[in-house]
């Protein structure tokens, strides 16, 4: 699936070095008209929005349907942004800003669609087994929807990260066994509560380091036994 990154607002405050970014993590760029601070509707799409100064915000009309990031030249006071964070808005990004917390956000946005459907996540206790090269991690699983998991660890993979796992449910019925890719991490020196926040577009349930990770290649079959499985404990 191919992801645009739409860049508007004042689209010359975008330096090249935040372009290449967006270019890197898998998104092609597309940009908008300049002054227009719309939020793209298209649903692989995601906006990233130049603003000079606060007074711009109030140019950007959100409706909480899809996700957009704020560029900015200098931090933004969080009582600023705060009601667009309540409907859609991922994070503020500076110059400053490292391309590990960039590659970030742009993956929050690249599963937005998947992790917003109708697939419930349900707590669990799961012992996972996961292999990333010569890496093996024994943990378990604390959460659980058809499309990944988040796995307990205080050494979480990088985001994008390519590993196997090895699960089985609590009945006692078959192994599963998946590729899987890093969808985002929560180190143990992260401010858990940003992830926490049940006004966040997806609602984690987060309270520990370690990582989300998305099912690559798992058969429909084991999805819908593991939809059967969550059905039980609903």
């Amino acid at each position: 699936m191919s992801y645009t990154g739409v860049l508007s607002g004042r689209t010359g405050l975008f330096t090249e070095f935040f372009r290449d970014t967006i270019v890197e993590c898998g998104f092609e760029l597309a940009i908008g008209e300049e002054g227009s601070f719309n939020i793209s509707t298209e649903e692989n799409s995601l906006s990233v929005i130049a603003v000079s100064a606060v007074e711009d915000l109030r140019e950007i009309k959100p409706e909480g349907v899809r996700p957009f990031i704020i560029y900015s030249p200098e931090a933004l006071p969080q009582e600023a942004v705060q009601a667009l964070k309540d409907n859609g808005l991922l994070g503020v990004v500076t110059p400053e800003t490292s391309p590990e917390d960039v590659a970030f956000l742009l993956n929050r946005a690249l599963f937005y669609d998947k992790m917003l459907k109708r697939n419930p996540r349900v707590p669990v206790n799961l012992p996972v087994i996961l292999t990333s090269a010569n890496k093996v991690i024994n943990s378990f699983a604390s959460l659980l929807s058809r499309d990944g998991m988040f796995i307990v660890t205080l050494n979480p993979l990088e985001v994008n990260a390519l590993c196997s796992l090895r699960f089985s449910l609590p009945d006692g019925g078959k192994d599963f066994s998946t590729g899987a890719r890093v969808l985002y991490r929560v180190a143990i020196n992260k401010e858990l509560n940003i992830i926490a926040n049940p006004r966040d577009p997806f609602k984690r349930m987060v309270s520990h380091p370690g990582m989300a990770v998305f099912f690559m290649d798992m058969s429909k079959d084991d999805r819908d036994e593991i939809d059967r499985y969550i059905e039980t404990i609903l």
